[in-house]
């Protein structure tokens, strides 16, 4: 008799696992982990309802279920969104955590200026001059196919990019221009209108910093107002007045 109570418990015990995982199988199932509310964080360039129109979807889904990458491949069309993050609030609140892409640096393009991020990828046009100011990159053409989105493969946008992404970052908002002429030698064009001649290179950061120490001496600044241009492109930085 003992071998057939032994199976008679597992059977019944075997019987309520099942009966368990289904039931909790229809919980997490359930309406009660619909979500009700999304959140939206981390913007500050991008409009709150451009992101709201990406997600208008999301209502009415399954918290747990959610299949993220696919939302997540939606949100990141925006030219604007670098990546996105997911945290659920349960049991029906989800929180989309958004990092954005920021402008480095402004092209002038026919009708309007275009802000680059410092990865050479396009953000948006605009007609008139953003409230941030941004280093100018001239001598570079975009292509008239050119749209929100898109990294732009130019070596001389590159080489500019390559240049300011190396500067000290106390020294940026000085630079007012970076030209690159068609075998990518670059001048600067600091704030001021103070030209620096750089010449070709692929590393800038010492000469960055020397610029920047060389602007900040009190000795410079004592005959700034006669300077026309600093030629980085010597062994010693020569200054022409």
């Amino acid at each position: 008799m003992e071998p057939r109570k032994s199976t008679t418990s597992f059977l019944y015990i075997s019987i309520l696992v099942i009966l368990f995982v289904v039931g909790i199988s229809f919980f997490l199932q359930s309406s009660y982990f619909n979500i009700e509310a999304v959140s939206i964080e981390g913007l500050q360039e991008i409009p709150l309802n451009e992101i709201e129109r990406l997600t208008t979807d999301v209502t009415g889904q399954n918290l747990i279920m959610l299949d993220q990458r696919q939302l997540e491949q939606k949100v990141l069309l925006h030219p604007l969104v670098e990546s996105v993050a997911f945290k659920k609030k349960f049991p029906n609140r989800l929180v989309l955590e958004v990092q954005e892409r920021t402008p480095v640096a402004l092209v002038i393009v026919a009708s309007g200026i275009v802000e680059v991020d410092g990865k050479g990828i396009y953000l948006r046009r605009r007609e008139g001059w953003p409230e941030q100011s941004y280093p100018v990159i001239n001598g570079v053409t975009l292509p008239d196919t050119a749209g929100p989105g898109q990294e732009l493969d130019l070596p001389g946008l590159k080489a500019a990019l390559n240049l300011l992404g190396q500067a000290p970052q106390e020294l940026r908002p000085l630079i007012g221009e970076i030209y690159v002429n068609p075998i990518q030698q670059i001048i600067l064009f600091l704030t001021d209108g103070i030209e620096v001649r750089l010449g070709k290179a692929d590393a800038w950061a010492e000469k960055l910093k020397s610029l920047y120490t060389l602007i900040n001496d009190e000795g410079y600044k004592s005959f700034k107002n006669g300077v026309r241009y600093i030629d980085f492109t010597a062994a010693k930085p020569v200054i022409g007045r």
